[in-house]
C-alpha cells in the first residue's frame, strides 16, 4: 500500500461556459504536473456509451494522484489554484462554475 492520495473533482460548468472551463482546467492540470507532489493530473469530460448508461450532472472531472496528504495540501495552496478559486469561483461575476465537489481516496485500509 502507498500513502497515495487519489483525488476525484466533478465540475458543473454555468450555462455557456463549459469551453471556457475546459480551457482553465486544461491549463490547471499542466500546471499540476509539474508539482513535485504530482504523480498524475487529468481533466476529462463526460462521454455516453450504451455500457455505462449512468450520466452525472457534473460534465467535468478532474483526476489527480499526489504522493501524500502534504502534497495535496501544497497543491491546494499553490498561487494558480487560490486564484482559480477566486475568480472562477467565488467571484459571481466572473464564475465559470455552476456546482462542483471533490473526494480524496486512499488505498490505506
Amino acid at each position: 500500500m502507498s500513502d497515495h492520495v487519489f483525488v476525484v473533482s466533478e465540475w458543473l460548468p454555468k450555462e455557456g461556459k463549459a469551453q471556457e472551463l475546459w480551457q482553465q482546467f486544461k491549463r490547471l492540470m499542466d500546471l499540476s504536473r509539474k508539482e513535485s507532489g504530482c504523480v498524475r493530473a487529468h481533466a476529462t469530460r463526460q462521454i455516453s456509451h450504451p455500457g455505462s448508461p449512468g450520466k452525472s450532472k457534473y460534465t467535468i472531472v478532474l483526476l489527480q494522484e499526489y504522493v501524500d496528504i502534504k502534497a495535496f495540501d501544497i497543491h491546494c495552496a499553490a498561487d494558480y489554484v487560490t486564484s482559480f478559486f477566486k475568480n472562477f469561483i467565488e467571484n459571481k461575476e466572473t464564475a465559470l462554475v455552476a456546482d462542483w465537489r471533490c473526494r480524496l481516496f486512499s488505498e490505506e485500509e
